[in-house]
């Protein structure tokens, strides 16, 4: 795993029944696979090496100008990557990525052009086919979540030392 260096991270949070219903498929996931805790997010923009206090200020006037976004599931999936090893897909709507260069802008940056919007259920490095059969023993996604929160997050090189702001 690549070690990361200290930085801020804006992630997308759920309504408390979606965070609930989330939380239930995380900790299906986390029996089998046994990797580290961490709070269930979607990451929304970021790394930055600092976000002033002028753009937390407009962040937060954004998010009270905005209703909740609708934000719809794809599927369960996985990649050969540490922090993106098990997860749920989400499609990118416009209203989600308006979101996102939003919080860009407010904090003075251009958006990355990679993106893979998702819901982490797992890190760690685990072998292919016991992902593939973990697909197969969760429940069927339901067809949305709410967004009803960003957060800024302080992220150290260690996963438990994660503080959000």
């Amino acid at each position: 795993m690549a070690r990361l260096k200290k930085a801020l991270w804006m992630w997308c949070e759920f309504s408390s029944i979606d965070t609930e219903y989330l939380i239930e498929i995380q900790n299906k996931v986390q029996s089998k696979l046994r990797g580290p805790e961490f709070k269930i997010h979607l990451t929304l923009a970021g790394p930055f090496d600092q976000i002033d206090q002028s753009s937390i200020d407009g962040i937060r006037i954004y998010c009270s100008q905005n209703s909740p976004i609708e934000l719809k599931l794809f599927k369960y999936d996985y990649q050969e990557k540490f922090f993106q090893s098990f997860f749920v897909a989400v499609s990118q709507s416009q209203e989600f990525n308006d979101l996102r260069n939003a919080m860009f802008k407010i904090n003075h940056q251009e958006p990355t052009q990679q993106f893979l919007p998702h819901i982490s259920l797992a890190y760690g490095d685990y072998e292919k086919t016991v992902k593939e059969n973990l697909i197969t023993s969760l429940p069927c996604l339901k067809n949305s979540l709410t967004i009803d929160k960003v957060s800024i997050v302080e992220i150290d090189e260690k996963i438990t030392l994660w503080k959000t702001l």
